[in-house]
């Protein structure tokens, strides 16, 4: 894999609010951008980043760009008292992606990233040409019950407890434990400290089903069959509504494809995106 270059896009001028991003620079033919989901990071899209063994190439023109939502990863966290909505994450990241200045861009989102991923492609139809929701969040959001937001809530001060809902949201036992321990487990520990329960609680006000008539991008949605999570048929009625949209049903997956099955994933989402297939 080549060089990952670790960058910062500040959303105030004071600098305190900021977005990390991490770039491969010309390793695909269009620039993508992929956002994770809840209680995750950038370091989650590594394996799929592992698989494909991208190189720069002078051929190629298009940068890999993994941004992280603020309270996740590295960037900056929420403060306590700010009401967060999905719309909000979305305009943070409309900044962001318009400050590419690019004519035409991707945009592949996990979970709460995906959410995040429609509203843009709502909103930038000129920008963004293609589009992947891999286990998105329903187009009119999702109410979790009292125990699990009673979960987010204990998470905050439970390490051991986000280990415990972890293993039950990733669907593979050949995880390699380490990643899982290290990674997995301490990146979703820091989002649940900060923005963890903010983003479940303001999925249950979500809804956007009167603006996926307006989005213009090719559209993949890709849905674990096996999601304890987020139900399938979120995806088949998100599918039915975004014109020209197609969802594929990945077999004996969970709510996370690009750690259970980071071949599967990359390859349905490069084949998608440039109808070609990247040599490694």
């Amino acid at each position: 894999m080549t060089v990952i270059e670790s960058k910062y896009f500040y959303l105030t001028p004071d600098k305190k609010n900021f977005i990390h991003f991490e770039i491969l620079r010309n390793v695909i033919p269009k620039t993508t951008v992929f956002i994770h989901g809840n209680l995750s990071s950038n370091r989650w899209w590594y394996p799929s980043l592992d698989f494909a063994k991208l190189k720069t190439h002078p051929d190629l023109t298009g940068d890999v760009i993994l941004a992280e939502i603020r309270g996740c990863g590295k960037s900056s966290s929420v403060e306590e008292s700010e009401n967060i909505t999905i719309e909000s994450l979305a305009a943070e990241f409309k900044s962001f992606l318009l400050s590419l200045n690019l004519k035409s861009l991707n945009i592949v989102g996990h979970s709460t990233g995906g959410s995040i991923a429609m509203v843009l492609a709502a909103e930038l139809a000129g920008l963004l040409d293609g589009v992947v929701l891999l286990d998105p969040v329903g187009v009119r959001g999702r109410r979790f019950e009292s125990s699990v937001m009673n979960a987010f809530e204990a998470m905050r001060t439970d390490k051991d407890l986000v280990a415990e809902v972890m293993k039950t949201t990733i669907h593979a036992a050949n995880i390699n434990a380490r990643f899982f321990t290290n990674v997995v487990v301490v990146d979703a520990f820091r989002a649940a400290q900060n923005i963890g329960y903010k983003i479940a609680k303001a999925f249950g006000e979500f809804n956007f089903e009167g603006r996926l008539s307006s989005i213009q991008s090719r559209v993949l949605i890709l849905h674990g069959e096996d999601d304890q999570i987020l139900p399938l048929q979120d995806s088949y009625e998100l599918a039915g509504l975004i014109p020209g949209a197609r969802c594929e049903i990945l077999a004996g997956k969970g709510h996370c494809p690009n750690l259970e099955d980071p071949a599967l994933f990359w390859t349905l989402t490069v084949n998608f995106l440039f109808a070609v297939k990247l040599s490694s």
